[in-house]
């Protein structure tokens, strides 16, 4: 792990991972890897190099597909272990009764995630423009809904009024010294206050054309406004909630591959540290943070689904574009 923001994300069931799926017990490995072929994801020089082993082949698949993508720019936001098989389940402890042969995932799962603290950037954007800071934070926002999960502001909600309900009640029984929580408005700072509103999508571009070329604030912007529109370029297809009950019928978590928060131990901090301490000690199995499924008896459902996760790689290398020209982030290093 590199030294700096980042969080090492504790395992569940670390002895049963599996790098790659589905194993050797996959009976229809070959008509998968056949259609991988025909839906032109698979190369046929990939399956000479396998020996006919199908899923050396599929392996070989999706290191191709992954290796398009700056590796360094994703390792920034986190690091990542991929499945492609019969289940999503990467750190698992499900039996094979679970799991749809005519059912494929492609699934992302982060095994490190990154933290980015927004203050320092929204005060490089205030010396620009007070309403810089509030534009910046609304395209970063919708850059990353649908695509990547993170954990933000909207998080905090239960844990403040749980720690404020906490407060009021020590303050009533008589004890001293208490520390009122922080409120989200606090953590978020002067630049995001009500009355600094972001500037209208229509007035944005102009903003970002004014200012000087090789700017560090243009070039903050202008990597947020990619992201921006790489996110509206596809619209995000997941799973169906029903499917996901199928497979996570006690409920289940996703460990976020970014935390969006303002400054160290900020409200956002604290609230993640508190979700992740519930996460590992209430039960519930760990879902992967993306998911793609697909048919894989379909050539054509098979390349849409590898089109959902490229797309995912294109916003993760977006992401961590972003995340390197911001001041105050250390990312994380790239995995070796």
């Amino acid at each position: 792990m590199a030294t700096g923001t980042a969080l090492a994300v504790p395992r569940l069931a670390h002895g049963a991972l599996e790098p790659f799926q589905p194993s050797y017990t996959y009976s229809d490995a070959f008509g998968l890897a056949r259609n991988l072929l025909l839906a032109g994801i698979g190369r046929p020089e990939d399956w000479e190099l396998a020996k006919g082993d199908p899923v050396a082949f599929m392996l070989r698949t999706v290191e191709r597909v992954a290796a398009g993508f700056n590796r360094k720019a994703i390792d920034g936001v986190a690091h990542v272990d991929i499945l492609f098989g019969t289940s999503p389940y990467i750190s698992s402890w499900h039996e094979k009764e679970y799991e749809n042969p005519d059912r494929v995932f492609l699934a992302v799962e982060a095994t490190q995630i990154s933290i980015v603290y927004l203050r320092p950037t929204l005060e490089l954007l205030a010396k620009v423009h007070p309403r810089l800071p509030a534009t910046f934070y609304r395209t970063v926002l919708e850059g990353v809904y649908s695509w990547i999960l993170s954990y933000d502001e909207s998080a905090c909600e239960a844990f403040y009024e749980w720690r404020l309900e906490a407060y009021e009640e020590a303050k009533e029984s008589g004890e001293e010294g208490l520390e009122k929580p922080q409120t989200i408005e606090t953590a978020k700072g002067t630049w995001l206050a009500r009355r600094y509103k972001p500037l209208p999508a229509t007035k944005t571009d102009a903003a970002i054309e004014a200012l000087k070329p090789g700017a560090k604030a243009r070039a903050i912007l202008d990597a947020a406004r990619r992201l921006h529109t790489l996110a509206k370029a596809r619209e995000r297809t997941r799973p169906y909630c029903d499917m996901w009950d199928e497979y996570y019928p006690n409920g289940s978590f996703s460990v976020p591959f970014t935390i969006l928060a303002f400054h160290e131990q900020d409200l956002v901090c604290q609230a993640f540290q508190s979700d992740e301490e519930d996460w590992m000690n209430g039960g519930e199995q760990q879902s992967p943070a993306f998911a793609t499924a697909f048919s894989p008896n379909d050539p054509d459902s098979i390349a849409n689904g590898f089109e959902e996760f490229r797309h995912f790689l294109r916003m993760m290398e977006a992401l961590g574009d972003l995340l390197a020209l911001l001041p105050g982030c250390d990312i994380l290093e790239e995995q070796k």
